[in-house]
């Protein structure tokens, strides 16, 4: 496997309807699009239905731990901001959950949502290079279910935090995304703010790049900042300088946002792809990277 992404997938209820959601659906699910060999660990119901896109995606290889219930949330956008209620919650991840043919990989993902995976499994994942989205240690619930920001000194993986090669956060996550950062980054680290529409800001070994959107028409945020650090990840595993491993992380999630799922990502990796290999084959060097494998 090129990949192994580890966290809850879950039943977004959205406008009245349901859908697959989750950090580590979204990140799964678009690694394997870009072309990586993608292994997700997760906690379900099997016989769940919204499982099966993440069963008929090619080059993602699905292993579900089961459960009685599946983590659901209750989403709501309204004035350009997002309202989550948590609903029910499946039970934490364990070592034990990984197969262990999957255990020890070269790049893990942590796409936690709801605390299901704690700083003490990340590290006993041992991964050679492992990238995080944080939001899952930065929540609480109110009584009625609501979805908010937790104090850090609450939390008990924002105070015993885990080493991370890549550490992501949204500005709309936390109030304190900045302070949360820097409990995670250290020396030659690489950390992230997600901006929405006005961009990301990348803070690396001495440096800091205010990196701006990819051009997109959007029409569901959702998922893109997932998508945006499991993409930063996976480019600077395989060597890319930070600003153009953030500038593939960005194209990706400008796709996503360009409608449910995973938006125009598919057939603008198609696209990317078949446009390539037409330069390549005709001997000139392409304009633009790719954030797939070469």
């Amino acid at each position: 496997m090129d990949l192994l992404v580890v966290g809850h997938v879950t039943r977004d209820e959205v406008d009245g309807g349901v859908r697959l959601g989750g950090a580590a659906s979204y990140a799964a699910l678009a690694a394997a699009c870009l072309g990586y060999e993608t292994a997700l660990v997760t906690v379900a119901p099997p016989g769940e239905p919204l499982l099966e896109a993440l069963r008929r995606a090619p080059r993602l290889h699905l292993h579900c731990v089961p459960s009685d219930v599946m983590t659901t949330f209750a989403l709501e956008y309204r004035g350009g901001q997002r309202r989550l209620w948590l609903h029910r919650r499946a039970r934490a991840l364990t070592l034990d959950d990984i197969p262990p043919e999957w255990r020890s990989p070269r790049v893990a993902y942590v796409g936690t949502v709801a605390g299901e995976c704690d700083t003490a499994f990340v590290k006993g994942m041992r991964a050679q290079f492992t990238g995080a989205g944080l939001q899952g240690w930065l929540r609480r619930t109110n009584d009625d279910g609501l979805v908010e920001p937790v104090r850090i000194a609450d939390s008990p993986d924002i105070q015993n935090p885990v080493r991370l090669n890549v550490a992501i956060v949204s500005e709309d996550d936390h109030p304190g995304a900045e302070g949360v950062l820097l409990v995670f980054r250290g020396h030659d680290d690489v950390a992230a703010i997600t901006r929405g529409a006005r961009g990301a800001i990348l803070y690396g070994r001495q440096q800091y790049i205010d990196l701006p959107a990819a051009r997109a028409r959007e029409v569901d945020p959702t998922g893109a900042g997932d998508v945006f650090g499991v993409v930063l990840t996976l480019e600077l595993a395989r060597g890319k300088r930070l600003r153009a491993a953030g500038r593939a992380a960005a194209w990706a999630a400008a796709r996503v946002v360009e409608g449910p799922g995973l938006g125009t990502l598919p057939e603008s990796t198609r696209t990317r792809f078949l446009r390539l290999w037409r330069t390549r084959s005709r001997g000139r060097r392409p304009r633009t990277p790719t954030p797939a494998p070469s």
